[in-house]
């Protein structure tokens, strides 16, 4: 049967909605342990009920004397809410691609396949990464500043690469001149190239084209924090404080110091204490490496303890805790970090999982506008947003240093 307009809509819609999803939940370490918790929403905004307070009215009496009950008093409450952020995947197919294969439906089929495929890598790497920032959507930070230079330096390239184009911010957070700029290489752990010379200032921050500073997901740098404003709640600002709503931190990236296996008993003991179950430490390869030499060190890891998560995972434990690897997990030339997760506190939530953009009826749309070309586009979108219902169930062990 010959391939129509109409028969390419339903290629789209048929062969590819299945495969993005699956790689979506994955193929990502963190992304696949958050979808297990994955809530469906109806609404853009999101309203998380809290249970911050016990009631007080309570107290022993003694035998003797005025015996006053005590003073009846009650729970405390509070909420947390946030609306959903757009996560978005375009493919492009050229009018001659389609033209060739007008009579071959099978043809199309495979003429799309690495499009779509590596969309949907594409996507789900992006969104993982999402998952460990702080929804500034920084992903580097420029180091001594240049002028008319190619070769720009940054605090880590762990967040970029080749191909991608990005947009310089000043320290203060103004877009600069310097916007949709591709990268040529990546050179190091601090520097890479870019296709044309540009000029930069010292504490520049650089996000991918077209990001804003409020337009990524939360992740885990603004959720497993004892600091800033997460779902509208402030811990330790604002006229009333939360202070129940802070995780907990130990260690500092600036100041990093030699793993040490008491400190990671602090780190799981602290959320411990307070309620959590951990049931997840997620680092970088660097924090691996260090937790395993550690053991070594100590002439304890004759026998690794080691298994896999469903999807695959491989860990090795600490106090029979899966400790997994995520390339996105923060790792620089001098520190990593390690999480230690609570997962049933921690979830995606979302109106509908990924789907083609066809409110008008069609999937595939031609390219329009002042740039159009002979091409016609489809965009992958899902209204999504990570959330989290108990801050203090979670830690995060900062500054293990990677010397």
């Amino acid at each position: 049967m010959a391939a129509t307009m109409a028969t390419l809509q339903d290629i789209l819609k048929n062969f590819y909605i299945g495969p993005i999803r699956k790689n979506l939940n994955d193929s990502t370490v963190l992304l696949a342990q958050l979808k297990k918790s994955s809530t469906e929403i109806v609404g853009e905004q999101v309203i998380l009920p809290l249970h911050i307070g016990r009631n007080w009215g309570v107290g022993a009496r003694g035998t003797t004397g005025t015996r006053t009950l005590p003073v009846a008093r009650n729970q405390k409450y509070d909420k947390a809410y946030f609306s959903t952020k757009d996560v978005y995947g375009r493919i492009e197919i050229s009018g001659k691609t389609i033209r060739a294969t007008k009579t071959d439906r099978g043809a199309f089929l495979r003429a799309v396949t690495s499009e779509t495929e590596g969309m949907t890598n594409d996507l789900g790497s992006d969104v993982n990464r999402e998952l460990y920032g702080d929804a500034t959507g920084d992903l580097a930070v420029c180091g001594t500043g240049d002028i008319d230079a190619t070769t720009v330096v940054v605090d880590s390239t762990q967040y970029l690469e080749e191909g991608m184009f990005l947009d310089f911010y000043d320290a203060g957070g103004t877009i600069t001149a310097n916007t949709g700029k591709e990268i040529l290489s990546i050179d190091s752990d601090t520097t890479f190239t870019l296709t044309g010379a540009i000029t930069w200032t010292t504490a520049d921050t650089i996000k991918l084209y077209g990001v804003t500073a409020t337009d990524e997901l939360n992740g885990l740098d603004l959720i497993v924090n004892n600091t800033g404003i997460l779902h509208n709640i402030d811990p330790v600002g604002g006229v009333a404080p939360v202070s129940i709503w802070k995780a907990n931190v130990v260690g500092s990236d600036a100041a990093p110091l030699v793993i040490s296996e008491d400190e990671m008993q602090q780190v799981q003991d602290k959320a411990e204490k307070k309620g959590g179950k951990i049931d997840m430490i997620i680092t970088s390869y660097e924090g691996r490496r260090k937790y395993i030499a550690l053991l070594a060190s100590q002439k304890r890891y004759t026998t690794p303890q080691v298994g896999k998560l469903k999807g695959g995972y491989e860990y090795i434990d600490f106090n029979t805790i899966p400790m997994v690897v995520d390339r996105h997990c923060q790792a620089n030339s001098t520190a990593t970090r390690m999480y230690f997760l609570t997962l049933k506190t921690l979830g995606i939530y979302r109106m509908a999982d990924f789907d083609w953009m066809k409110e008008d009826g069609n999937i595939l749309a031609r390219s329009v506008g002042a740039s159009a070309t002979e091409s016609y586009e489809a965009t992958l979108v899902c209204d999504m947003e990570a959330g989290c219902t108990a801050r203090r169930h979670n830690s995060v062990y900062k500054g293990i240093s990677v010397a």
